[in-house]
Parts: C-alpha cells; sequence; structure tokens
C-alpha cells in the first residue's frame, strides 16, 4: 500500500493529466502487512488531490501466521473503509474471489469514469 501511494504521488506530479480527478485503485486480499503505517500513506496521498478507491478481494485462504490478515475483524471491506480509502467520492468494491476481480475491475473502471464531472458547456457544430 505505502508504495503504491508514493507511486501514484510521483505519477500524478509528472503526469501531464491536471491532478485534479486523479484516482487510483488500491486492491488486495488482505491487510496491510508490511512497511509503514498505511493511514499515514493514505493521509499524504490525499493531501495531493489523489482519491484512492479501494477493490477488495475476498478469499477464503487464511495466511497461517496471521489469521486476521484476509479477515481482519469487521471484515477487510470495512478494514478498507476506515484505512485505505479516501478522497472526493472514493469508494470500495468487493470481488467475492479471484475469479470475479476481472468484473469488478471493470464495474470500478465505470464507477470512476461516471464520476468524473462534465465539461463545461460546449458546443459541437
Amino acid at each position: 500500500m505505502k508504495t503504491v501511494c508514493a507511486f501514484a504521488r510521483g505519477a500524478v506530479v509528472v503526469s501531464a493529466i491536471a491532478a485534479a480527478g486523479s484516482a487510483f485503485a488500491q486492491s488486495g486480499d488482505g491487510t496491510n502487512n508490511a512497511g509503514r503505517d498505511v493511514k499515514l500513506a493514505r493521509d499524504e496521498t490525499i493531501a495531493k488531490g489523489i482519491v484512492i478507491n479501494g477493490l477488495v478481494i475476498l478469499s477464503d485462504r487464511p495466511v497461517p501466521w496471521n489469521a486476521e490478515h484476509t479477515n481482519p475483524p469487521g471484515g477487510l471491506e470495512k478494514y478498507y473503509q476506515d484505512n485505505v480509502i479516501g478522497g472526493p467520492g472514493a469508494f470500495v468494491l468487493v470481488a467475492e474471489n479471484f475469479n470475479s476481480f476481472g468484473r469488478a475491475i471493470i464495474k470500478k473502471l465505470i464507477a470512476e469514469i461516471a464520476a468524473l464531472s462534465p465539461a463545461p458547456h460546449i458546443v459541437v457544430r
């Protein structure tokens, strides 16, 4: 998570696309298991005007050394809502398993595109 947030912050700075309206999705099948505090990385990223959406992949494969990694208290979707997503209009989508991940990505893209504000008054002649 921390690496993805850092990459997204850097990518927006060098991007030809204005930061306004920039968003990325963090997908995963568990909680943050390495690196610095996920909330700190999230807060730094949204402070740059970048929206972080979440895509949770549910898994019934527990990690032997950390059972709460794939099933934290309250569920993985709640973990993402409380710790990962941020910014105006941020959302979490859930893929019921790894096989449904592709369909979830399509839903995520549609939701992000639909959230873009329309261009100012344009006349086509």
